[in-house]
């Protein structure tokens, strides 16, 4: 293998905790107002279920061969060729993945936090950071993510709290007023984006250390990072309505420039801000490593430590020009990549479950007709 360090199942569902609350932490209420309106929040819950369907389909399919990454599955379940270049399409998706949060910390810190700051430079800073993590491997990655896990999970509910006083229910009524085409796509959307991007856990699986609750866990920390989310849009709408959070770029730090509780606690969002960056950074993290990790697994190699200074120039090249500015990124990637998401999150996995599935049986009558008769 090429990671000789293990990491514990906890670490592996803190991870997935991180993954999946990643970006989706200022976006996600956006992406789902879009469809939902006012419901949104229900959209949001009823995703759940379904996005709980699509990790245990990514499950099922790591279960098929437990020692390979997906990459390896690829190659292994539809040959060398055609699963090579399903492995190209996933490479592909984990490298845009990657540089369109990078290019989202960009576009965030200087349009809020830093706007008089070149945004390449705020894109270099965040790549020495996301190299030097991917440089001291998994097992690094892990421990930081246990550290760091709380402070994320914390923010999210002293964000939650402190708006209690400005929510108004009127902005979510009336109820079940959405068109039913709109409430099942903003389901959709609600599972597809954070649930369908977990994907790139499967890299990550075989380097798990054994453990009994390993898929336990898992659904767990999905679960209640999607509860979270779901709370988030439900804070959003309630403070700011359905008009507002579907034409917010960035609401959770909208939502938190509004708190101010006896004139005391106020201008809490740079935690706010932080929080996400630190989500956004391991996601953008295991996104890295699952790239470097596959192509190095794609191509034979001895060890994937090479890859990384040059996946780091391409990363920062692509999330230079990866869009003209921040508007470009929001009314036309972020849409377009929900299908995107679907397809490699679900479709994929799919078939190639069903393709495991339909050679195995056909291998069954061959091992019966190749016993030796009495």
């Amino acid at each position: 293998m090429l990671i000789k360090e293990r990491i514990t199942v906890r670490q592996f569902a803190v991870l997935a905790f991180l993954g999946m609350i990643g970006d989706m932490m200022l976006i996600y209420p956006t992406l789902i107002a879009y469809a939902g309106k006012q419901d949104a929040w229900i959209c949001s819950i009823v995703s759940q279920g379904i996005g709980m369907s699509i990790l245990w389909l990514s499950y099922k399919l790591h279960q098929t061969h437990p020692g390979l990454t997906l990459i390896e599955i690829c190659s292994k379940t539809l040959g060398n060729w055609i699963g090579s270049v399903v492995a190209v399409f996933y490479l592909f998706y984990f490298m845009i993945g990657s540089a369109i949060c990078i290019r989202e910390v960009g576009d965030f810190m200087t349009t809020q936090v830093y706007l008089r700051t070149p945004i390449r430079a705020i894109i270099l800073i965040f790549i020495i950071a996301l190299g030097w993590s991917v440089l001291k491997g998994l097992g690094t990655l892990g421990k930081m993510a246990e550290i760091l896990a709380p402070f994320v999970l914390i923010s999210l509910i002293i964000l939650i709290l402190c708006l209690l006083p400005k929510m108004e229910v009127s902005n979510i009524q009336p109820f079940f007023d959405t068109p039913l085409f709109s409430f099942i796509s903003g389901s959709v959307r609600g599972a597809t984006a954070p649930y369908g991007e977990l994907i790139i856990i499967t890299m990550i699986y075989p380097y798990i250390s054994h453990g009994v609750h390993k898929r336990r866990d898992l659904l767990l920390a999905a679960l209640l990072a999607g509860i979270m989310l779901t709370f988030i849009l439900l804070t959003s709408l309630l403070v700011l309505g359905s008009e507002l959070t579907e034409h917010n770029i960035y609401v959770s730090y909208t939502l938190a420039q509004k708190i101010n509780i006896g004139g005391f606690i106020q201008r809490i969002e740079a935690i706010s801000s932080t929080a996400w960056l630190v989500s956004t950074y391991f996601k953008t993290s295991l996104y890295t490593l699952g790239f470097i990790l596959g192509l190095a697994q794609l191509c034979r190699l001895k060890s994937y430590k090479p890859l990384i200074l040059p996946t780091m120039l391409l990363l920062f090249g692509v999330a230079v020009v990866l869009a003209p500015d921040v508007l470009f990124y929001t009314s036309g990637i972020m849409y377009a990549w929900i299908d995107w998401d679907f397809t490699m999150g679900i479709v994929l996995p799919a078939l190639l479950l069903l393709v495991y599935r339909i050679r195995s049986r056909c291998k069954q009558p061959n091992k019966a007709n190749a016993l030796p008769q009495k």
